[in-house]
């Protein structure tokens, strides 16, 4: 007569978790690439709303409102168009026109997401996104400026992309400020 079993061998327990192992490296790319494209759409619904935002203060405080980035990594910002917002010529003043406090955003986009000018895809190296006031403000690159009412003459077009992936690329209508998203899909070439 046998003896039931009272448990595992050693063996067996390492057996397991060997074959658990290769299953999580297999489906981590995987994962991976899934997270990296909704961190791109992600991006670009701030920046649509960070363009958004410009135009609409820019209307509401009679001012004119400027958004730009870091091209090749993954910081925009969005300030009045006065050098002291963006030449570093002394701390801008809270309240400077019409008693109205000037809005300011400074955002980063996640992790491995770039933004860049339409032209300079593939732009950039280290850090994807600097960290937030390390940024000495002459460093922007200047996306588009909104004028006191809220109209620009400038049409613009940012490519946001990750690791892998074709870019998103996002663009101002100046003319009707309207702004639209396409994604290129792979292998297929820019229009």
């Amino acid at each position: 007569m046998s003896r039931p079993r009272q448990g595992f061998t050693l063996f067996e327990l390492v057996l397991v978790l060997a074959v658990l192992i290769l299953l999580a490296a297999i489906t981590y790319p995987s994962l991976d690439d899934m997270y990296a494209g909704m961190k791109v759409t992600q991006t670009a619904d701030q920046l649509r709303a960070a363009f958004s935002e410009a135009r609409a203060h820019a209307a509401n405080e009679s001012r004119a409102y400027r958004i730009a980035i870091i091209p090749g990594h993954g910081n925009f910002r969005v300030a009045p168009d006065s050098p002291e917002f963006w030449a570093g010529s002394g701390p801008p003043s809270a309240d400077d026109t019409n008693g109205i406090p000037a809005y300011v955003l400074e955002g980063a986009a996640p992790k491995g997401v770039r933004i860049a000018t339409s032209d300079a895809v593939g732009a950039g190296d280290g850090d994807s996104a600097l960290p937030e006031g390390s940024i000495d403000l002459t460093s922007w690159m200047r996306v588009v400026t909104f004028a006191a009412d809220g109209t620009t003459q400038d049409d613009a077009e940012l490519a946001i992309y990750g690791n892998g992936g074709p870019p998103t690329y996002l663009r101002l209508r100046g003319l009707t400020g309207i702004v639209t998203v396409r994604q290129q899909s792979a292998g297929v070439p820019q229009r």
